[in-house]
């Protein structure tokens, strides 16, 4: 596995779109050091980039080709991801420091500490060579997001780019899937009928399109102003909504319905407007679709209508290995570790209390940052918008990592949500505790011109 993402590394540079790449990577970089929108936008692709995979089983052992360039990015995933986060590093290296000093939110640090229990395992028992590129991999990302994205979030304006960087990597996405759609949707649909994109499996693409929605209803909301901006986003939002119903995934479906319910929580009237309006869009856009398409769909309709729990063999399974191997969980088979499809459950199974311990402190920390950000939403209405996108955001990936193990890996794009969640909730406390640390000095600083002397 470690030998094959290497060579695929090399081929990568040294193909004869390298110095082309390498050309146009520059010109970016240097382009982004004076716009932070487009440092922000390199943030994007690089999410994206995060994202792609190629479908593969034990009957299906070369997925259909995409079209171009869609086959070669999927072909060169990985290692175009690692090229991406080398260009946010150089670039975060050239950031200036602003106002906020510690910018890694507390909760990283204890995901930071499982997968150290993740590697030292790895190192002793399967692939050291595995274990030294996945350590890396997770701290390049780590340390980008320290000098990059964490670091840009010093105001208003970057904040809503950070948000704005998230839904454009479900754009690319979905903008990438509709352009394959119209050449060759079968190549993404070849798997029981279900939509996985240019992923490697419908649930990773359930993912991606509930962890962007957040971000859609944001952008919808914060743009007062009806014109073609709000209509894009609008579009966008609905796009994903259809691509998501077709991946017949019950874990995205829940994902997208905790993220609506949660951004507005308190705006009973704006989500009664939201699902009509969404129900009449959806219902026309169905209406110009090929038949033959939604006689295509009907199992994946069946999927959230039928009952039962396919993963309670799975999660059984694990918890017998957590409960019989509960120190350093179950042995290590193969190379690497295997997770299950329950972040919890297979952090346990895995690695026992050591890595199952900071990643329940870990989550304990994001349940501590959604409850001061909705008392802050309560405080202060300006930055009910902003709270809810985070509430939303980061309750979408909890309610997900119990049927999917999407917050334990090191480069994928529910961990690049995750991070990128956490930090803007840390920026909007730190802005709060700013303001509230201002008001009391200029309070200070009244009461005591107001008692001075007169003479």
């Amino acid at each position: 596995m470690a030998s094959n993402f290497v060579n695929q590394l090399i081929d990568l540079i040294f193909s004869p779109y390298a110095l082309l790449g390498i050309a146009i990577g520059l010109i970016v970089l240097e382009k982004a050091r004076h716009s932070r929108h487009l440092a922000w936008l390199l943030f994007s692709f690089c999410c994206y980039a995060a994202s792609l995979g190629k479908f593969q089983n034990e009957w299906i052992k070369e997925a259909p080709p995409l079209v171009f360039p869609l086959q070669q990015l999927r072909d060169m995933g990985r290692p175009l991801t690692i090229v991406i986060l080398v260009l946010l590093l150089l670039l975060g290296m050239q950031t200036k420091n602003g106002w906020r000093r510690v910018v890694i939110p507390q909760p990283i640090y204890y995901l930071i500490i499982f997968q150290a229990a993740v590697f030292f395992k790895i190192s002793f028992y399967g692939d050291i060579v595995f274990a030294l590129l996945a350590a890396m991999t997770f701290g390049g990302v780590v340390l980008m997001f320290k000098l990059g994205p964490s670091c840009w979030l010093q105001d208003e304006y970057n904040f809503q780019l950070g948000i704005w960087s998230l839904a454009m990597s479900g754009v690319i996405f979905a903008l990438a899937c509709t352009y394959q759609g119209v050449f060759n949707m079968q190549a993404m649909t070849f798997s029981q009928g279900r939509f996985l994109g240019t992923t490697d499996n419908a649930q990773h693409a359930a993912v991606l399109l509930g962890c962007t929605i957040p971000c859609f209803m944001f952008l919808i909301e914060i743009h007062k102003k009806w014109d073609w901006v709000k209509v894009f986003w609008i579009a966008m939002l609905l796009l994903t909504a259809y691509f998501l119903l077709r991946t017949g995934s019950r874990t995205g479906a829940i994902m997208a319905i905790t993220s609506v319910l949660l951004f507005y929580r308190n705006r009973g009237g704006a989500l009664l407007r939201l699902g009509l309006l969404a129900s009449v869009l959806l219902a026309l856009l169905f209406a110009f679709i090929n038949p033959e398409m939604l006689n295509n769909s009907a199992p994946i309709s069946n999927r959230f209508l039928e009952g039962g729990n396919t993963r309670e063999g799975v999660w059984t399974a694990m918890w017998n290995s957590f409960i019989n191997n509960p120190l350093f969980g179950a042995p290590l088979y193969g190379n690497r570790l295997v997770f299950g499809e329950n972040s919890w459950l297979a952090a346990g199974a895995n690695t026992g209390l050591i890595g199952l311990i900071p990643l329940v402190v870990m989550g304990i920390g994001c349940l501590k940052m959604i409850l001061k950000l909705h008392k802050l939403s309560k405080r202060n209405s300006s930055y009910f918008l902003h709270s809810s996108t985070v509430i939303a955001g980061l309750s979408c990936l909890f309610s997900g990592s119990f049927s999917e193990a999407l917050l334990l890996g090191n480069l994928s794009f529910p961990v690049m949500a995750l991070l990128l969640y956490l930090s803007l909730g840390k920026y909007l406390l730190d802005m709060d505790y700013r303001q509230q640390r201002q008001y009391f000095l200029w309070q200070t600083m009244q009461n005591q011109t107001d008692s001075a002397p007169l003479f």
